[in-house]
C-alpha cells in the first residue's frame, strides 16, 4: 500500500500540477505588478468617480453627480470627436504608412539596414523633444516648412499652421505618424519575413504579378499581424496626450482638445478629481468596446466567413 501511494504521487496527474504550480510561481510576481499599479488604480478611479475630491480635502460622496456632469460637457465630447479624427488618421495614414514601408524594406533594397534604424529611430526621441522640432518647423515666421514654402513660389501657403483651426488638428496629427509609424513597421517587417519564400515561388510561375501576389499571398499572411497592429496603434492614437500637450495644449480654442488632455486639465487645473476619474470611466469604458469590436471584425474578416 505504501508503494501504491508513493507511484499515486508520482503519477502523471501530480506531474501536471507540479508543473502549473511552477509556472503560477513564476508568473506571480507579474500578476502582483499588474495588480498593484494597473487594477487597484482601476478600482480605485471608479470609486473615485463617485465622489467628490480636491486631491486635498476629504472626499465626499456624491452619487452620480460627476456623471451628469460629464455628459453634460460639451467640450469633452467636442474633445472624442476630435481623437477620433486623430485615430481614423493615425490608423489609416500611419499602418498605411508603416505597412508600405515594412514592404519596401522586406524586398531586401540596398542599405536596408539603414532604412531599418531611420524608419524607426523618431519612437526612441521623448515626445516632448519631438513636440519642440516640430513647434519651431512649424513656426509661422521662421519655421522651416514656412521658409522652404517662400523659397519654392508658395507665398500663399504660409500661415500659422498650430494656430489656424483648419490646419491645427491635420498637422498635429502628422506630427503623431510621424512619430508612432515606426512601431507598426517593426511589426509588419516582422510579418512579412515570417512568410514562406515558396508562397511567392509558387504565385510567380502561376504568373502573379506584384500586385497578385501582395493580395493573394502577403495579406493574407499579414492578417494576424494586421489585427494587433490595427489594435495597438488605434488605442495609441485615441489615447493622444503628449503631442496635443506640446504642440497646442489644445488650442485654438479647443480644436485640438483630446479626452486625455481634458481629463488632465480637469484633475490638476481645476481640482475636480472626482469629475476627472468618471471621465476616465467613461473614456476607458468607450475604448473597451472599440477593442472588443475591432478584434471581432479582424477575426471574421481573417476567417473569410461570410
Amino acid at each position: 500500500m505504501p508503494k501504491e501511494g508513493a507511484a499515486l504521487r508520482r503519477g502523471p496527474g501530480a506531474k501536471r500540477l507540479r508543473r502549473a504550480l511552477i509556472g503560477y510561481g513564476f508568473m506571480l510576481p507579474a500578476l502582483l505588478l499588474i495588480g498593484l499599479f494597473t487594477l487597484l488604480p482601476f478600482v480605485q478611479g471608479v470609486v473615485l468617480s463617485f465622489q467628490s475630491w480636491d486631491g486635498v480635502g476629504a472626499t465626499a460622496f456624491v452619487g452620480l453627480n460627476n456623471y451628469q456632469r460629464v455628459f453634460a460637457d460639451n467640450i469633452f465630447w467636442a474633445s472624442m470627436v476630435n481623437v477620433a479624427k486623430f485615430g481614423l488618421i493615425g490608423f489609416l495614414l500611419g499602418n498605411a504608412l508603416s505597412l508600405a514601408l515594412a514592404v519596401a524594406v522586406n524586398a531586401n533594397p540596398i542599405g536596408r539596414t539603414f532604412y531599418r534604424i531611420v524608419y524607426y529611430l523618431p519612437g526612441v526621441f521623448s515626445v516632448v523633444v519631438i513636440g519642440m522640432m516640430f513647434q519651431w518647423i512649424l513656426q509661422p515666421t521662421v519655421g522651416i516648412l514656412n521658409r522652404a514654402l517662400g523659397s519654392l513660389g508658395l507665398e500663399a501657403l504660409k500661415h500659422n499652421w498650430l494656430a489656424n483651426p483648419a490646419t491645427a488638428l491635420p498637422a498635429v496629427a502628422g506630427v503623431y505618424v510621424w512619430y508612432h509609424w515606426g512601431f507598426g513597421f517593426l511589426l509588419f517587417l516582422a510579418g512579412l519575413q515570417g512568410v514562406p519564400r515558396e508562397l511567392y515561388e509558387a504565385a510567380s510561375i502561376d504568373g502573379a504579378g506584384a500586385w497578385e501576389r501582395f493580395r493573394y499571398v502577403t495579406w493574407p499572411q499579414l492578417i494576424p499581424v494586421t489585427t494587433i497592429v490595427s489594435i495597438l496603434t488605434m488605442l495609441a492614437a485615441l489615447q493622444i496626450f503628449g503631442t496635443v500637450q506640446v504642440l497646442t495644449n489644445g488650442g485654438p480654442g479647443y480644436h485640438t482638445e483630446v479626452p486625455t488632455l481634458r481629463i488632465y486639465k480637469e484633475a490638476f487645473d481645476f481640482q475636480r478629481f472626482g469629475a476627472a476619474a468618471a471621465m476616465s470611466v467613461v473614456f476607458g469604458s468607450i475604448l473597451i468596446c472599440l477593442s472588443v469590436v475591432q478584434i471581432w471584425v479582424s477575426r471574421r474578416f481573417g476567417s473569410g466567413e461570410d
